[in-house]
């Protein structure tokens, strides 16, 4: 029987992996057109939604504790001031998250990591996880612990790397070292040399911040790697973006963008002889 079990359970890992969706649309910070930005109810709705990834942001506060929010201060999206790194987890938790442009919208708790990874589905939905630091190293450590390292990938520079594969060889990157800003125009070299690093290094996941060459994208693809791109939010460009070949596209407008992904989805699969 012992041995029985151990032969299905050394194939555990490619089941799961074979129930992630090889793309779709990722939900940047959650469902935030809806909800809170970096919340659990924004995570939950997004799901509900149909993202088949989403993406939230990773600080260590004051007192250590690891807590979803994207700035630096809370000024802008709580009713608070102040900057992650200086407050406590005890003060971190008496903040309202707010949607300012939209009052009506219930204020949420700023969480902690391992309350958004319980309140996500252990398949189906990729967990788009953006750090730095050395906190990258506990966040693999947790998403090991949890069981989620077929579902999730870290979105860190390659200096992390090498620590990173040597502390958790399961888990998977995303390369965020890119090479040029998003408020310049890239050049080849600049698309290319972002390509190869990423290959170089063995990532799974590159997200792009510019459209790049469709040699760019057959190259990655032919390595294995995974396109995202951050992010789009019209619906009129979602079907030019899947026929340059991306794989997840990041938004913030997640109903209009997900119809407009799956129409065009639809329309190119017809179209394949």
């Amino acid at each position: 029987m012992l041995k029985h079990i151990l032969f299905y359970a050394a194939f555990l890992p490619v089941v799961l992996l074979a129930q992630m969706p090889s793309g779709g649309i990722c939900a940047h910070q959650g469902d935030n057109e809806n909800f809170p930005n970096n919340t659990v109810p924004a995570f939950v709705g997004a799901v509900k939604l149909g993202a088949t990834m989403v993406e939230f942001d990773i600080q260590r506060c004051k007192t250590g504790e690891l807590v979803i929010f994207h700035d630096r201060t809370v000024d802008n999206l709580t009713d608070g001031t102040g900057s992650i790194r200086d407050l406590t987890f005890d003060e971190v938790r008496k903040l309202k998250v707010l949607k300012k442009r939209r009052p009506e919208v219930a204020p949420a708790q700023i969480p902690t990591f391992q309350e958004v990874l319980d309140c996500l589905p252990r398949d189906g939905v990729w967990l788009n996880v953006h750090v730095y630091g050395d906190a990258a190293l506990e966040c693999a450590r947790i998403l090991e612990k949890d069981g989620r390292l077929h579902q999730a990938f870290l979105a860190t520079s390659l200096s992390m790397v090498p620590k990173l594969r040597q502390q958790t060889p399961g888990i998977r990157i995303c390369n965020m070292s890119r090479t040029g800003k998003r408020s310049e125009e890239w050049t080849p070299e600049q698309h290319h040399k972002y390509a190869q690093q990423t290959v170089e290094n063995k990532c799974e996941f590159i997200q792009l911040i510019k459209r790049c060459p469709p040699e760019e994208i057959k190259y990655l693809h032919d390595n294995g790697v995974k396109v995202s791109f951050m992010g789009c939010n019209d619906p009129a460009q979602v079907k030019s973006l899947l026929e340059l070949g991306v794989d997840f596209i990041l938004t913030d407008r997640l109903t209009s963008v997900k119809a407009a992904y799956d129409k065009a989805k639809a329309e190119l699969e017809a179209q394949q002889p």
